[in-house]
Parts: structure tokens; sequence; C-alpha cells
């Protein structure tokens, strides 16, 4: 087992429970390791596999997330600041500012249905790269991230391999686990400067047409879905552009982000409005036969969404398109059901992917025949203007 595999290779390392730099120069940051977003008492209920995967972590003498996040952030090299090491920690009170940073973990999404012959689970989590002054409670940088795999068997997958695939999204160094993706961030990530403006995905939601067409699971939790939009928007744009993004708010009481570090302590920072907001709606989804072989189908999965960027106090748009993307997909022959949901992610994720890769100058072609604004290349040349003042 993945646990069993990685519990192995751990080292015990300083306790970090209360210990952090005496002062806060703006170029050191103390590593706080990985907290769960939210109310603590409820983690076990809002994060079930991952909590179970977090105490099983923890059952072993000397290990824990943080300590693991503590060992590999030793090898995070950025010029903007020095991560502190566990060994130079010492309290915080004397501090004026008090910068920090922790992985914190703020959505899980575990769906398992059964189409005739096989089972497909989707696995899904969500988190945010987070710096912020223990002092004042104020969100200095947030990038989220978010890892996400489907997996397919002959019968209902059981407790411990979906655990298992928690524990690989979570902690794998290859790839995208959470872990490999926060300190990527951490490694790129800069501290703003006076008067920098700031992200946020205010709003992201999904069409009736579009919800109709999404497992039960989710069409009966719309704010599951919304949470799934902004957190994926938000990871592609802070992975592409390198741009922090505000926590859209999803999940959290207004203006507030709660957390309880794993040492114990309960964080509740205060999250404002971004100067720039970025709305998001999924119209509508296609899927259309483009061949058919003794092999298998293929098709062409759609996706249809609104992209809206503005600043809100003076209400100027620099984006505001409907946009369109489509991916092909096989489906093998003699299969008796089929799962869209799958696909249409892939779209969806797709039109994130090549929006973010427009904003950072790629080739046009994309964007122009999917848009349907005429003037979308000097929308997404103002736009890019306003990512690059972000970072």
């Amino acid at each position: 087992m993945f646990l069993k595999r990685v519990a192995m290779v751990f080292v015990a390392l300083v306790a970090v429970s209360g210990l952090f730099p005496q002062t806060a120069a703006a170029s050191n940051i103390a590593v706080a390791g990985f907290a769960f977003a939210g109310d603590a008492g409820t983690a076990k209920t809002r994060f079930p596999l991952s909590y179970a995967v977090y105490e099983h972590m923890r059952s072993m003498p000397g290990q824990s997330f943080s300590r693991l996040l503590v060992e590999r952030s030793a090898a995070v090299k950025n010029p903007a600041f020095e991560l502190m090491a566990p060994e130079k920690m010492m309290n915080l009170k004397a501090a004026d500012q008090a910068l920090m940073t922790v992985l914190v973990l703020s959505g899980e999404t575990i769906l398992t249905e059964n189409f005739g012959s096989y089972y497909k689970t989707f696995v899904n989590l969500r988190g945010e790269a987070l710096i912020f002054d223990f002092k004042s409670k104020t969100v200095v940088r947030s990038y989220p991230i978010n890892a996400a795999l489907f997996d397919a068997t002959p019968t209902p997958p059981s407790q411990e391999r979906i655990a298992d695939f928690v524990a690989q999204l979570l902690m794998k160094e290859e790839g995208k686990g959470l872990f490999t993706q926060y300190l990527n961030r951490l490694s790129s990530a800069t501290l703003p400067a006076p008067g920098t403006r700031t992200i946020q995905v205010r709003k992201a939601e999904m069409a009736p047409e579009a919800l109709a067409l999404m497992p039960e699971a989710l069409r009966s939790q719309p704010k599951i879905i919304e949470s799934i939009l902004a957190d994926s928007f938000g990871s592609v744009l802070s992975a592409k552009a390198g741009v922090p993004v505000l926590p859209s708010g999803a999940g959290h009481a207004m203006g507030t982000m709660a957390m309880r570090l794993e040492n114990g302590d309960d964080v509740q920072l205060k999250i404002g409005e971004g100067d720039y907001l970025f709305d998001i709606k999924i119209n509508k989804f296609a899927k259309v036969k483009t061949a058919e072989t003794r092999v298998g189908t293929s098709y062409v999965y759609g996706a249809y969404a609104n992209i809206h960027f503005f600043e809100p106090t003076l209400n100027t748009d620099y984006i505001n398109t409907d946009l369109k993307n489509g991916e092909s997909a096989v489906v093998p022959a003699g299969l008796v059901s089929t799962d869209d949901f799958a696909a249409y992610q892939d779209a969806i994720r797709g039109m994130f992917l090549k929006l973010a890769d427009a904003f950072e100058g790629a080739d046009p072609k994309w964007v122009t025949t999917a848009a349907s604004a005429k003037d979308i290349t000097k929308q997404i040349e103002a736009t890019r203007t306003i990512l690059k003042a972000s970072k």
C-alpha cells in the first residue's frame, strides 16, 4: 500500500508546535506545514478520507503531514524569501509581523457510480498554498492547487482503495500531488509590493442545462460543483501564469477563512474582495460522434462557458465573452454504458488551460476561434497586463 511505502521513507524532524521566528523580516517565512480549512471540529466529517489518512500518519511515531512538508520544503529555492528551517524557529510574540506558509486542504470530493459492467470513481482534492501574516491574521499570498483522478473497477471500490488514492493525491512526489504542487508554488511565489492588486474568482456556476449532465451526487449539491469550478480555474491560472488568487470564499464564512494548524493552533484569516474579479459560468455541454470503427467510437466532448473578468469599483470589463472548447475521446466498442463526466471535465479543464496559455502570449489561434467577442485579442492583452501587475 502507498501509505506503508511512504511511511518507510519519512525522517523524524524537530517538532514544529509553537516554534516560529522571533523576528519576521519580509524575506523570512516560517513553514507551518498542513491545515484543514474550516471548523476543526467538523474536519473529520468534511474531509473523511483525507482525515483518515492524516490520522493514520499521526499514529506513527514522529510522523505527520506537517513534518513531511517541512522536510520537503528544505529543497525549495526562491530569491524572494527564505523558508525558515525548524531548528531556527523561535516564538513569534515579540515580532511585529510574522509571515507563515501552510498547505490548507479546502475540499474533498469522492464519487463512485455504476456504469453497467464497471464502477467509475472520481477523487478530487482542492487546497491553497497559503502565505499569511500570523500577527494581523491576513492573507498575503494564496495559490490554489487541485488534484484529481478517475478509476474504473469491475466491483465497487473498497474504502481502503479510495483512501490509497487520497494518500497518493496528497503525498506522491512525482506528478501532481498536492504536497508537490504546494512546494512548486512556493518555489515561484512572490511577496506583494505596496499597492499590488489582487485577483479572485468571485463566482463560478453551472447552468441547469449543464448541471443536468453531471452525476446525481453533484446535481444534488451544486455548491460542490461551484467550488470545483472555482478551484480548477484558479489552480490553472496560478500554475500557468504564476498569479496569486485569493480564496474564492466557497466553504468559508463571508470575509474569513478558518483553519487549524497541525500543532493545534486555530487561525481565522481575513479575506477581502479582490481588486479584480473573475466570474465563470458553464452554460452547456455537447457530445458529437465523429467516427466509428470496430475498435470503438470517437466523440468530441464540448464545453460552452462565459468568462467575465472585471474591476468592480469602476465596473470596468477586461474580458466578457462566451468560450467553447472540444476534447476528443474514444469509447471502446461493446461498452454497454459510458461515463461522460470525465470527458466533460477534460473539456472544461482544456478550456481553462488554453485560456491561461493565451494570457501568457501563446498562439492566439484557439482563442480567436473559440471566443464570441470580436475584440477578444484586445481583451486578452488588457487582461494580460493586469495579471502581470498582480504577480
